[in-house]
């Protein structure tokens, strides 16, 4: 067909983005070292999590695809709001057995953004394009990496949530509830002011985002 007759089908969801740090700086060893136990580690959790999941009979991550140094997680629209739970869900999990593997990971950068995906069929799986994944891709530039260390997080392994993301998550967890008050205390949840993320794009807009923990 002609390009300019394909329709996509676009939806809004969730996109996590899990970054292995300086991964491509290793040994090739242990670069294969590294996504062999992240791809056991995530199938751990996924098989976990749609044990758990609100959505019966549904998988909490629709896809994961794979991006070299990491992948991104395209979350199903119907649990969208809770990435940035799940993001530290999966950076702490994924940091605490790091400690096991003679620490194989440099670090885990991890980002999350609310936004269109397209679902296209690659070589015969499912594989997603669309603003959803370039935008948390820009989330996580060398600036936020640096003002992480030196203003919330004190070392490179952080959460950082676009503006749209942390709306839907406020709409499902509203900030004013007694009952999502006293849940976020019980987890020790906390935020950092939003900030401005320049695109290394110099002709696209900025972002805004802000650090989790």
């Amino acid at each position: 067909p002609h390009p300019d007759s394909l329709a996509p089908q676009e939806l809004r969801t969730d996109v996590i983005l899990l970054d292995l740090i300086e991964y491509t700086l290793q040994p090739i060893e242990r670069q294969y070292q590294a996504l062999f136990y992240l791809n056991r580690i995530m199938g751990t959790i996924t098989s976990l999590l749609d044990m758990r999941s609100v959505v019966a009979e549904e998988k909490v991550i629709r896809s994961a695809i794979p991006n070299g140094d990491g992948c991104f997680l395209i979350l199903n629209p119907r649990i969208a709001g809770y990435g940035p739970l799940l993001a530290l869900f999966l950076r702490n999990f994924l940091l605490f057995n790091n400690r096991y593997l003679d620490h194989l990971f440099n670090g885990v950068r991890t980002s999350v953004h609310h936004g269109p995906v397209i679902p296209i069929q690659f070589l015969g799986a499912e594989n997603f394009v669309g603003e959803g994944l370039n935008v948390c891709a820009r989330l996580q530039v060398r600036p936020v990496q640096t003002r992480a260390r030196t203003f919330y997080h004190g070392d490179g392994n952080y959460v950082v949530v676009s503006a749209q993301a942390w709306e839907a998550f406020t709409a499902l967890f509203p900030p004013d509830r007694p009952d999502v008050q006293a849940y976020l205390q019980k987890i020790d949840f906390s935020h950092s002011p939003e900030f401005e993320v320049k695109d290394k794009h110099k002709h696209l807009p900025s972002h805004r985002g802000r650090f989790i923990d």
